[in-house]
């Protein structure tokens, strides 16, 4: 019996998912000889990924190397280990305080971020720049001893502070299909199948083994039809996550969202495939946090641009008390865990949504750059900015728009001292940007929320992230609530990319990365381009052990 008989296509490897974890591990399946197919459930390849900035944050990759500068892996670990698990975080212990699970996933991370960048270049997938010029996220931390040389990005394009600057092309959605395009021409001309519309819904196991169950293939539909496809050393997941399923975000996640960045194809399949075959979940909780203009989400739930950096100097975001809650200009991921506060009084959550509130200085500063958005350019009228000539008539407005969004929103509207606290807020805040100091949130304190902030309104300003509100308006807000560019939480991987049963022992023949596993950044956003850095580690690293595996027998296969 040949595998012509049972199936429909076959490979050594099979690959779930074309995104940056996807052909990272089909391009190192097939660099260590395997046949590969990478399977796709989108019309389009590229997911999330084509979707993306195309920025991969790597610690101790060759670029880095090749300026002297020297990435230690102690205290790169120390940095991982700090964001990553905060409350578990001990410096002095061997492992950090960590699980030893946790811990091998790190320094899986720090170790093969180089190697899996090098093998996308070898490979002639990918010719990336480095990005001196953006620092990490964490950058004021001081853990980070390197906070510049971890970004990368193909080569040839704009850097992000350049656009920043004005001086390129800030399309961040084209540089992805763009990229994903140079990974398909280059995995094609390796002879690795790649199929679309080829949805997985199932895994085919061999109970028959003495070694215990194990995958040898996956049932897929391809529009009307069932396909089967034989993995004849291992399949490997690299598919999204499920923020676009509303069940799961409801179940899993530890606070309400709207909507988020990713493909509308992360609909969580991995979640339930290996559920059936008892693998074990984690980090479900968890997202690559962001923050959504609310009724553009309500609008288009796979949003194309979140609220990266809330723009403009005389801006705060408040609550639906009239108070402000956090850090406007701290990066995303962090500013947007705001949302889930918890308000034992009035037992709600009392910060989900938030109003970018801002004065006519910034409704009519003309500087276009990527993290304008949701702020509209001078002239542009869109219906989610709500205005009013005194803080007044804003509170009206705004309450009168959240009246129509209630049956959408738990019901949410205005405290009825709203504008008088509004106005304190704000007299506050002007004393802060009158003195440079945000006593209250720091903002403007770390090198990231400077480099984000775009040119100041005059040179003399001591911190250039805030300014005095105008004394009389008109005044403007934006409705804002949580979101994410997608979830991080599924079957957990150990440090070579198998997936973990429940018991904790590998699922033979099957491999994991990407969003659809349980991230070993767990709940930390290290630096831009984090996303696709550990896609496209633990994809080469998956594809690389896929590979490795040997053929495994099926039925009666001889």
């Amino acid at each position: 019996m040949t595998d012509d008989d049972i199936w429909d296509l076959a490979a050594d490897v099979v690959v779930v998912g074309s995104g940056a974890a996807g052909f990272a591990a089909g391009f190192a399946a097939r660099h260590e000889g395997a046949s590969v197919l990478i399977v796709e459930k989108a019309a389009f390849l590229g997911g999330t990924t084509a979707k993306s900035g195309a920025y991969f944050w790597l610690p101790n990759n060759h670029l880095l190397r090749d300026r002297g500068l020297v990435d230690d892996r102690d205290q790169a670990l120390r940095l991982l280990a700090r964001l990553s698990y905060p409350q578990s975080y001990a410096p002095a212990d061997e492992r950090l305080g960590l699980t030893r699970l946790e811990y091998d996933l790190l320094a899986a991370f720090f170790d093969n971020a180089g190697p899996a960048l090098q093998a996308m270049t070898d490979c002639g997938a990918f010719k990336p720049n480095l990005d001196m010029t953006m620092p990490d996220y964490c950058a004021d931390l001081p853990e980070d001893t390197v906070p510049h040389g971890r970004h990368v990005f193909p080569d040839g394009w704009t850097s992000q502070q350049e656009i920043i600057a004005g001086r390129g092309i800030a399309d961040g959605s084209t540089r992805g299909e763009f990229m994903i395009a140079e990974f398909e021409r280059q995995a094609r001309l390796l002879d690795i199948d790649i199929r679309t519309e080829h949805e997985a819904v199932r895994l085919i196991t061999d109970d028959s083994s003495e070694a215990g169950m194990t995958v040898v293939g996956l049932e897929l539909h391809h529009r009307t039809r069932t396909v089967l496809a034989r993995a004849r050393k291992a399949v490997v997941f690299a598919s999204g996550g499920f923020a676009h399923n509303p069940d799961m975000r409801r179940q899993f996640l530890r606070g309400p969202v709207f909507g988020g960045c990713a493909a509308e194809s992360a609909t969580g399949d991995f979640v339930t495939i290996a559920g059936e075959v008892g693998a074990q979940l984690g980090n479900m909780s968890n997202a690559w946090w962001s923050q959504t203009p609310l009724e553009m989400v309500f609008a288009h739930p796979s949003t194309v641009r979140d609220v990266f950096m809330p723009f403009g100097d005389s801006m705060v975001l408040v609550n639906r008390f009239g108070k402000r809650v956090v850090n406007e200009k701290m990066v995303y991921n962090e500013r947007s865990q705001v949302h889930f506060g918890w308000d034992a009084t009035h037992r709600e959550y009392a910060n989900l949504l938030l109003f970018q509130v801002y004065d006519n200085a910034v409704a009519n500063n003309d500087f276009d750059f990527p993290y304008r958005v949701p702020v509209p350019l001078p002239g542009d009228s869109v219906g989610y900015v709500l205005s009013g000539d005194t803080l007044e008539e804003l509170a009206d407005a705004l309450d009168a728009r959240l009246a129509e969004l209630a049956d959408r929103t738990g019901g949410v509207r205005l405290d009825d001292g709203f504008a008088e606290q509004l106005r304190a807020t704000l007299a506050r805040f002007d004393t802060f940007a009158a003195s440079g100091v945000d006593v209250d949130f720091g903002r403007g304190e770390s090198p990231i929320q400077q480099a984000w902030n775009g040119p100041p309104r005059h040179e003399s300003m001591t911190n250039p992230t805030m300014h005095p509100f105008a004394a009389t308006g008109p005044y403007h807000a934006i409705v804002l609530g949580p979101g994410m560019l997608d979830t991080k939480g599924g079957p957990r991987i150990d440090a070579q990319g198998r997936v973990l049963g429940v018991r904790g022992d590998p699922i033979r023949g099957l491999y994991g990365a990407g969003n659809c596993i349980a991230s070993p950044a767990a709940q930390a956003y290290w630096s831009a381009g984090a996303t696709l850095g550990v896609a496209l580690t633990f994809g080469h690293i998956a594809g690389r052990g896929a590979a490795s595996e040997p053929v495994k027998e099926f039925g009666g296969e001889s």
